[in-house]
């Protein structure tokens, strides 16, 4: 195996989307606690422990999960279960960068953000992946609130406290989980099926779970509208209702992806709604960042 080759084995068992997407959320929390004045060595401080303390996470989930990961078509390609890289190495590597993320937050930010990181650490891996996924349909809904601490570590880190601002930030997350997480649940039910993983499609069924996706994803909107309202700068009025007007259309897109999925529930409906949550968290927070900065 070429050296590339196995540094990327290394890398994908970190599961690089989700470290990012809490690398983002972060410093999205960041900006929305103290705008523009928000000091490097936070953003920095949180970029870095942010992503090695998801990408430590990840890496221990791999190293739980092989023998699951084997049983499907989905992720027996991945670095433990096809047998290019041993288990071992990869808990170890979970370890170290669980533990750098930790003390990343505890050297360069402050107590609360290491808390919260550790937090997050511990209920992916414990609450989630350990507790809930085996045994109950709805473990991402619980089990997904580690997606929360990222938005209480940024809000921290900048600010030292924990704000109503980065309370409805984590709430979003909270809510966004299940929505996201199910869509691709539709997608993969056989998959989870043939592991006898009692995710929301496999025990309830396509259907039901599609409408369990549109109420998850239909509680987005008010804290949404609610997190610019609060933190929108309202003396740049232009701004701020241009903004207004693309959340709007935001929202009213992501309805209708919703509703042609309850209308006519199936994998290529349920994979638009997945592929489009996380164009609209990612959208939202970024629109409602501008609308605080600018």
């Amino acid at each position: 195996m070429g050296m590339a080759n196995r540094i990327g084995d290394y890398v994908s068992v970190m599961k690089p989307p989700i470290a990012l997407l809490n690398v983002f959320v972060g410093i999205v929390a960041i900006f929305l606690a103290v705008g523009l004045a928000a000091p490097m060595q936070a953003i920095f401080g949180i970029a870095a422990a942010g992503f090695f303390s998801a990408g430590g996470a990840g890496a221990i989930n791999c190293y739980i999960d092989r023998e699951l990961d084997r049983q499907m078509t989905r992720t027996r390609g991945r670095a433990i279960p096809s047998g290019r890289v041993s288990p071992r190495r990869i808990l170890a590597l979970g370890l170290i960068f669980s533990a750098f993320g930790i003390v990343i937050s505890l050297a360069y930010l402050n107590l609360l953000t290491g808390f919260f990181m550790a937090i997050g650490i511990f209920w992916y891996i414990f609450v989630y992946t350990m507790w809930l996924k085996p045994i109950t349909k709805w473990n991402i809904v619980i089990g997904g609130a580690a997606g929360c601490f990222s938005a209480l570590a940024g809000w921290s880190a900048a600010t030292g406290a924990v704000g109503l601002e980065g309370l409805l930030i984590a709430a979003l997350i909270f809510l966004w989980t299940p929505g996201h997480f199910w869509g691709l649940a539709i997608a993969e039910s056989q998959d989870y099926a043939t592991a006898n993983v009692p995710m929301m499609p496999v025990v309830e069924g396509i259907r039901r779970s599609s409408i369990y996706i549109a109420v998850s994803n239909v509680l987005l909107f008010p804290f949404t509208l609610a997190l610019f309202l609060l933190t929108a700068n309202w003396g740049s009025l232009i701004v701020t209702v241009l903004v207004a007007v693309a959340l709007v259309a935001l929202i009213l897109r992501f309805v209708v992806a919703n509703l042609r999925l309850t209308n006519a529930p199936n994998t290529s409906s349920a994979w638009r709604v997945f592929k489009l949550s996380t164009q609209y968290l990612f959208l939202a927070l970024i629109l409602i960042v501008i609308a605080h900065i600018l």
